[in-house]
């Protein structure tokens, strides 16, 4: 049976066991969502001591000093409460590493994290690299007469403010994960020791997320900060509408919040295309480029999955009978929210588009008008929460544009305030 580290250890690799051990009676199945330790670990024990017999005289380490299989104990939480804790154990220089199911946006916080603080992104992913890698290629200093390493490339220098991701960490095997020990929590490799300003954060998936992973040995979780980071549809929403993705996109979302992340759900039952964060950005690309209407569900489907693409398909149609928002503009107010269909997905995909679409003051207070006048019109929809949703977001955008000072002082915005209090005050 081939093993994880070679003829020296009796370990038997997770993602190696050979099938004619997958037919022994006590073969255990997959566990609960575990993070450190391979997910056949109730077979190691007995895998071990068959490697060694088979061997011969082979010395073996004592297994619990270096695999431990334990529960992620952590809370878990979205994107938006990791961007700031990333800040302070950036101070700090304290390695974080994010545990997540795969397409939740893991590497795009990280991505942010570095572009709001202007700094250097180094992706560095140990799956395309051997263990001597990271020390670097050795070479004979003649004068000093012995053997020096050369700086790997992605080994920074200067003093920049640099991120090093350690990307996939979960998914690289265990040597090569040991290769990492002095860079995570000694911040240097051999002699190569990282500038004041450098730090390494590390992210990967679980053993029960449906992708390849190796887990985590005890010695290494011990160098890290450890997050539990979760698909959250209203972070992801804040997200979207920063990131200009597809207002359809948005309003599904909105709608089914439920939507956004169902690979858990899929994968027992052994689904392979369930939707995530990731590939409803890719649906909103699609939706922008692909102008063929079949194309574009052929390509959905391949996404999110058939029925989760129906469902989007359907609020697609819906969202298609608003009238386009250049003609709505050239209505009154009031027309215009009566010519909105009287269904969720039309209203809340107006309500997006039309926050998106406008860009001076004028419209703007248009649109304060057609939100007011919406949410007067009565009927079983949650109109006054959309009013309130489309004013958050109009106010947000104006403050981006530097026109919130005009806004405010509008007529429009004044006369729906003091109708909105009078309500309230009611």
């Amino acid at each position: 049976m081939r093993t994880s580290w070679g003829n020296r250890s009796g370990f038997t690799n997770p993602c190696r066991v050979s099938p004619r051990a997958q037919h022994r009676p006590d073969f255990p199945t997959r566990p609960n969502r575990r993070t450190f330790g391979p997910s056949v670990f109730p077979f190691c024990k007995q895998a071990s001591r068959e490697s060694s017999e088979s061997l011969g005289s082979v010395p073996s380490f004592p297994q619990q000093n270096f695999w431990r299989c334990s529960l992620l104990n952590t809370v878990p939480c979205g994107p938006r409460a990791v961007l700031p804790l990333l800040q302070e154990m950036y101070e700090l220089k304290k390695p974080v590493f994010l545990w997540g199911k795969p397409g939740i946006g893991k590497s795009d916080v990280v991505r942010d994290f570095a572009t709001q603080n202007d700094m250097r992104l180094i992706d560095l992913r140990l799956t395309t690299l051997e263990s001597v890698d990271l020390r670097g290629l050795p070479w004979i200093d003649g004068e000093r007469r012995q053997t020096a390493w050369m700086r790997p490339e992605f080994f920074p220098v200067d003093d920049k403010p640099t991120v090093i991701f350690l990307d996939e960490l979960t998914a690289a095997e265990p040597r090569i994960q040991a290769s990492s020990y002095q860079l995570i929590l000694d911040r240097c490799i051999g002699s190569h020791v990282l500038p004041p300003s450098a730090w390494v954060i590390g992210a990967g998936n679980g053993l029960d997320d449906g992708s390849i992973s190796y887990g985590m040995g005890a010695a290494l979780a011990d160098r890290f900060l450890h997050v539990n980071m979760i698909a959250s549809s209203q972070d992801w929403v804040a997200w979207a509408l920063d990131h200009g993705v597809h207002p359809s996109v948005i309003t599904f979302i909105r709608l089914k919040p439920e939507c956004l992340d169902s690979s858990q759900g899929l994968a027992s039952s052994e689904q392979l295309v369930s939707p995530s964060p990731r590939s409803w950005e890719c649906v909103s690309r699609i939706l922008k480029q692909v102008k063929n209407q079949s194309v574009r569900s052929l390509a959905i489907n391949g996404l999110v999955g058939e029925s989760v693409a129906v469902q989007f398909l359907h609020t697609m149609e819906e969202i298609g009978q608003v009238p386009p928002i250049d003609a709505l503009l050239e209505m009154t107010p009031g027309q215009a929210a009566h010519s909105i269909p009287a269904s969720l997905g039309a209203l809340y995909g107006f309500t997006y588009s039309a926050v998106a679409y406008v860009e001076k003051l004028n419209h703007m207070e248009w649109l304060i008008f057609v939100l007011d006048a919406i949410a007067r019109i009565r009927d079983t929809h949650p109109r006054a929460e959309i009013q309130s949703l489309g004013m958050e977001l109009l106010l947000e955008k104006a403050s981006r544009l530097r026109l919130m000072d005009q806004l405010v002082r509008s007529a429009a915005y004044t006369s729906a305030y003091k109708r909105k209090a009078g309500q309230l005050s009611a």
